[in-house]
């Protein structure tokens, strides 16, 4: 059981650590989630200019060896969203999402910020899920954290 300790206290300081460098915006935390991204239209004052976006895009396009003519099949995606907190401009939060997956993860983004913003989840939590595997994020947030009719209303 001791060899176990040195094991469990890595796997901890990995997990803070990762927290720590999700590319966030610091001007949202847990505890003003109610003057912040629980406030609609709140994602409005922190989304970045369409010249900011759209030169990210290109980069972005670039270097995945595409042009400029391929800007539509994609979305800029903010892996973890602005509703959660996201950092709104910094690369490493930014990738193309192709049209066909955006407004499923839409929905996801939307069930998130609600659990959280009732109370049912941290930011935390839905920041580290969402930036993990936004597919699995749904998932649960769908069987245990949102009302059933929020999930159904952005999903079907």
């Amino acid at each position: 059981m001791k060899s176990m300790l040195p094991i469990t206290a890595l796997l901890v300081l990995t997990s803070s650590a990762q927290a720590a460098t999700l590319p966030l915006n610091p001007a949202v935390t847990q505890e003003n989630i109610d003057e912040t991204i629980c406030v609609r239209g709140w994602t409005k004052t922190v989304r970045p200019p369409f010249q900011v976006s759209n030169a990210i895009k290109l980069t972005k396009l670039r270097e995945r060896g595409l042009t400029e003519a391929d800007k539509s099949r994609f979305e800029l995606d903010h892996i973890i969203p602005l509703a959660l907190g996201g950092a709104p401009d910094d690369v490493r939060n930014l990738r193309l999402q192709p049209w066909s997956e955006a407004d499923r993860k839409d929905g996801v983004e939307v069930c998130l910020a609600h659990a959280v913003c009732a109370g049912r989840m941290s930011l935390n939590e839905a920041r580290r899920r969402i930036w993990k595997d936004w597919r699995a994020a749904g998932r649960a947030c769908k069987s245990k954290l949102a009302s059933p009719q929020i999930w159904r209303a952005r999903n079907e």
